[in-house]
């Protein structure tokens, strides 16, 4: 293989949310990053869309209280991540997480993706909302098109 077409994985992306998906998402990433010798970032993105998934706190927080909802998805989406962050930490591999609060989703991880420099994306091949349910997820779809670097959908 000519050095040009040597390639290396050095940071891996895992975009993750509480769909079915972000255990098996997160087993690839950790598998790859053992044996690539990679570092693993996981993120998890609060955009409109999260408002679906979290409805046990809307109720609490309607009285216009934003700020206070905002904060909850975020702590929501901490605790979440430190079980990725755990497992990773049972493997042998650190992990690194991060929330990110962004709309459009799909703009968000693949802005992430570009600003940190990754090699590689592991994201579920379906999110958590309407119609992305029955068809390759939207947001994964917008990543693996939209991406500068590879992506692996995992279903």
């Amino acid at each position: 293989m000519s050095e040009k077409n040597n390639v290396k994985v050095n940071k891996i992306l895992l975009a993750v949310d509480k769909s079915g998906y972000k255990d098996k998402a997160t087993g690839y990433a950790i598998t790859l990053a053992k044996s690539l010798g990679a570092e693993v970032i996981a993120i998890h993105v609060i955009g409109s869309s999260s408002l679906g998934a979290t409805r046990d706190v809307l109720g609490y927080y309607r009285g216009g209280k934003l700020k206070g909802y905002q904060d909850a998805l975020k702590k929501d989406a901490e605790k979440f991540l430190d079980k990725v962050v755990d497992v990773g930490e049972k493997e042998g591999v650190t992990i690194k997480s991060d929330v990110i609060v962004g709309s459009p989703v799909k703009k968000a991880i693949i802005d992430y993706a570009k600003k940190q420099k990754v090699d590689l994306i592991v994201i579920g091949s379906r999110g958590m909302t309407g119609m992305e349910k029955f068809v390759l997820g939207g947001v994964a779809h917008a990543v693996v098109s939209y991406a500068h670097c590879p992506v692996l959908a995992v279903r």
